[in-house]
């Protein structure tokens, strides 16, 4: 609305003073459209200035290097501990060390992933993973470039970790856990060994065992 007062009241056409009123008009006509426009591109840049530190917020370097002093200072200990000892890190911590320094050394294919941590070892999170290249050449070209949101638990036993899907959202749809590691498992025809979702891992040097609780890790050592 002010927008098009702006035009109406400044570029109408004046009774007197002829050619040169009439180019004083536009003048201040275009002026005023002019101030407009830098307000108006000043506005959105702040807009997604303050976006871009919002989303910079979610993940702390600081927190992130928590994490990775600790899981370093525990894989060069000399003599291992006779007694489990515990660690606590919140869920920020977490996702802040997951984001940052994680995914860039051991999983580069994730793009971005983030944990929500409950009672009894339940998680729930969201991951981005985006595979190219020949070495996933057998992977089904759908799950290629995804978006996953996941529901489920981890379990650990003798140093190792695993992860329990129960609801698994592929790119906005829903996948039964299990029929998708059957079709991972048949793209998998000519590899010596083959891969599947509910494998076991290793823990980090170091890690004995890992629980969780609402909003909170625990890092046995």
């Amino acid at each position: 609305m002010k927008l098009k007062a702006i035009t109406q009241q400044s570029c109408e056409v004046p009774c007197k003073g002829g050619i040169r009123a009439l180019d004083s008009k536009f003048k201040i006509c275009s002026k005023k459209l002019t101030n407009f426009r830098i307000c108006y591109k000043a506005l959105i840049c702040l807009f997604f200035l303050l976006a871009t530190a919002v989303a910079a917020a979610d993940f702390d370097l600081e927190k992130a290097k928590r994490i990775e002093q600790f899981l370093n200072r525990i894989a060069n200990r000399r003599q291992p501990s006779l007694f489990l000892k515990k660690t606590t890190f919140s869920e920020s911590e977490l996702n802040s060390y997951l984001n940052l320094i994680y995914i860039k050394k051991y999983a580069p294919e994730v793009t971005f992933i983030e944990l929500r941590l409950r009672d009894e070892d339940h998680v729930n999170g969201s991951i981005k993973v985006k595979l190219a290249g020949e070495k996933y050449a057998a992977v089904p070209q759908f799950l290629r470039d995804v978006d996953v949101s996941f529901q489920g638990k981890f379990e650990c036993s003798n140093y190792h970790m695993r992860y329990v899907f129960q609801e698994l959202v592929i790119n906005g749809g829903n996948y039964s856990p299990e029929i998708l590691d059957e079709a991972l498992a048949a793209a998998q025809f000519n590899t010596k060994t083959r891969k599947s979702i509910f494998d076991w891992f290793t823990l980090l040097p170091g890690l004995k065992k890992v629980q969780s609780s609402e909003k909170t890790i625990y890092f046995y050592y």
